[in-house]
């Protein structure tokens, strides 16, 4: 039975933790590029929702060539278990992802990490910003550097076309030259 929400007729649904995404299955279109200067960024957004920032800890586990990983959050008990399935390649692409809540983000990759491999551990302060739609994180990542990322989630196949060219009108605006896109993970950088 589901509990009614404050307003009365409409079931209560939590919202989740600050810095987590909600869950369940979603088709997006994606960049992610380097980008040393996060000033510039955020001047260039100015009038965009800078949602929070936040100290991330993504665990990958080996999985041959699609990607699992626990994202813990500091100072937070809940995290998020995350599959995704992405073409490595530079530039727009899309990406299939899967998302779970995690009520002890911690207990849940103790558990993979007896079943599974760890294949690199992420470190990052990630900034999150909204900005015309679009989601933006403004990523320091431990032994990296600095990292734009776009994502747009699609409600549709139809919308596929729009949100590849909305990513790359902002990635003209924000001055993103071609050489500086990426086509891996963070995690194949670290491992």
């Amino acid at each position: 039975m589901a509990t009614v929400g404050p307003r009365g007729g409409e079931p209560y649904r939590p919202r989740p933790p600050p810095g987590i995404v909600d869950s369940g299955p979603k088709t997006l279109v994606e960049l992610k590029a380097r980008y040393e200067d996060l000033g510039k960024a955020r001047a260039l957004m100015a009038g965009g929702d800078h949602i929070g920032t936040y100290k991330q800890v993504d665990t990958y586990f080996s999985t041959g060539e699609r990607r699992l990983k626990v994202r813990t959050i500091e100072g937070q008990r809940e995290g998020q278990l995350v599959y995704y399935e992405r073409p490595d390649e530079g530039g727009v692409k899309e990406s299939r992802v899967l998302l779970a809540p995690l009520l002890d983000a911690g207990a849940v990759r103790e558990i993979l990490r007896r079943v599974l491999p760890v294949q690199a551990e992420v470190r990052k302060t990630r900034e999150v910003w909204r900005y015309r739609g679009i989601q933006v994180h403004l990523d320091t990542v431990r032994g990296l550097g600095k990292f734009i990322e776009f994502e747009k989630i699609l409600k549709d196949e139809s919308e596929r076309e729009a949100g590849r060219q909305e990513l790359e009108a902002l990635r003209a605006y924000l001055q993103i030259p071609q050489e500086d896109l990426m086509a891996s993970s963070y995690s194949d950088l670290v491992a």
